[in-house]
């Protein structure tokens, strides 16, 4: 599965991006449901479709746990969110960090900076004025989520929620893994589910909010509850499949590693490992039913994709990523 992955430049009070061994990207991959998320598609609410036609939102605070307990924090980035463009965000050059452990960010902006004046900012901070407008006012602060879009029948219906407010800011932890590149550099990868946004929010019948009560509420907790989950290793990528396919020990460092599956029986299979640019370094045939496959893993450190395969179309994929 090949992901589309736009890198933006992210304003940093103490300096410059240093591009060098070591950086920390976060990658938040856009969804809804099990679709990739785009602007202006349906999404089904249960008894009624809508669509998402703007979607921002603020996250600040960003901390990452990681070498037994060890936290760097990142106190002075701020990334303001629009799915539709983004997904990769560069959160600087970390060579203290080499496991991470968990991910911890709010969504909003933080108290000391949320009642500042936007343009007291220079024109490329995230914080500085946006068009559309992300900043309410001085006294209310950042719009933290800003979310519009149709609904009803015909999608004739407008609905706008604009949550804001102090109190409203929330805060995120998810035990996650790091992607390890050959260069050192590493990636953190979560789902964003944006279809999660709006639940216990009927927008069915056109609904505004701007403010800090009631719905806007609502859809603050589900950008803490819901919205965002570690990316799992394994994913089916066809639904009719009904196998088990799990690699162990995974992160895997050099040695072995165990390829554990349940496969259905009538059809042929076998299994591939490939890097991230397609090339194949394991294509090896298998039979139906519960088995384990051994590999030795001779790989340098980083992502490999291992696909299982069922009459040569490929249903399961689970990431492979090797440590040091």
């Amino acid at each position: 599965m090949k992901k589309t992955i736009l890198y933006v430049l992210m304003f940093f009070a103490a300096g410059p991006i240093i591009q060098a061994q070591s950086n920390l990207e976060l990658h938040l991959s856009p969804r809804l449901g099990a679709a990739p998320f785009a602007l202006n598609m349906p999404v089904s609410a249960g008894s009624y479709d809508y669509k998402i036609t703007r979607l921002e939102y603020y996250i600040s605070e960003i901390k990452v746990t990681h070498d037994g307990g060890q936290e760097t924090a990142m106190p002075d980035l701020y990334l303001l969110v629009r799915p539709a463009v983004d997904s990769m965000y560069d959160l600087g050059s970390h060579p203290d960090i080499t496991n991470v452990e968990s991910i911890t960010f709010s969504i909003g902006v933080d108290q000391a900076h949320n009642h500042l004046d936007p343009a007291s900012f220079p024109a490329n901070h995230p914080l500085a004025p946006q068009n559309p407008a992300m900043q309410w006012g001085w006294s209310a602060g950042y719009r933290f989520v800003a979310i519009e879009g149709i609904a009803g029948t015909n999608f004739t219906n407008v609905y706008e929620i604009h949550a804001l407010g102090d109190a409203n800011y929330k805060t995120v932890t998810l035990t996650t893994l790091a992607e390890t590149h050959p260069d050192g550099n590493k990636t953190i990868h979560l789902i964003a589910d944006y279809a999660q946004i709006l639940t216990s929010i009927n927008v069915s019948a056109g609904l505004i909010v701007h403010g800090s009560s009631g719905k806007a509420v609502t859809l603050m907790n589900n950008m803490k509850n819901l919205v965002f989950s570690a990316e799992s290793t394994t994913m089916t990528i066809d639904p009719t499949f009904k196998g088990d396919f799990k690699l162990s020990p995974n992160p895997a460092p050099a040695g072995i590693t165990n390829a554990t599956m349940s496969l259905p029986s009538g059809f042929d299979y076998r299994i591939s490992l490939t890097d991230l640019t397609g090339k194949v370094l394991l294509n090896q045939k298998l039979y139906s039913g519960s088995q384990q496959f051994n590999f030795e893993n001779k790989l340098e450190p980083g992502l490999y994709l291992a696909h299982i395969w069922q009459n040569d179309r490929p249903v399961a994929i689970e990431k492979l990523i090797v440590t040091q």
